[in-house]
């Protein structure tokens, strides 16, 4: 009896440490890609080029900007008269000091990625004019300005590495 016991144990074991490995191979297939993050949040999200933007400004003096990237980003260049909430806290923020549900939103971010992940959740929180911009790479690339405590910028060249780009060691020693 006792064998057969553990005969069982080890079959079940062995059985287990199997199904572990396979689990983890199948897990990986079920995560998406940077392009698959992306194109998800992009979906269903309207976008304007900086000709739209620049009509949607000189149009609506009450036109609120609003600049998600982090603190960093927004210091070192943002657009003229943006207000800078950090994604993850645009929605609690909003919820408390903007009651206007009709209020002309822009959202932007680097590239538009960020930018159209809080356009959603502004529309999802009963706002109703809120669009996306294409993102202030594209405004800079263009030739226009961009605003930080020194006053105005032009931008000769453009980063290459950003938060899709920027090379990650997540194994790093921890000791």
């Amino acid at each position: 009896m006792k064998k057969f016991f553990f005969i069982l144990t080890f079959a079940n074991l062995c059985m287990f440490a199997y199904s572990q490995t396979n689990n983890d191979t199948d897990t990986t297939k079920n995560l998406k890609t940077i392009k698959e993050v992306i194109e998800d949040s992009r979906e269903g999200v309207e976008f304007i080029d900086n000709t739209e933007l620049i009509k949607c400004i000189n149009a609506n003096p009450k036109l609120i900007l609003l600049d998600v990237r982090n603190k960093e980003e927004y210091d070192a260049g943002h657009l003229k008269g943006a207000t800078w909430l950090e994604r993850g806290l645009v929605e609690y923020t909003m919820a408390r000091t903007l009651r206007e549900p009709d209020a002309e939103i822009i959202v932007y971010c680097a590239k538009g990625n960020r930018s159209a992940q809080v356009v959603k959740a502004l529309k999802n929180m009963g706002y109703k004019n809120v669009k996306s911009h294409i993102g202030l790479e594209k405004w800079a690339e263009e030739g226009h300005s961009i605003y930080n405590y020194l006053g105005e910028i032009k931008v000769v060249k453009l980063r290459e590495v950003n938060s899709a780009t920027n090379p990650i060691n997540y194994y790093q020693d921890k000791k």
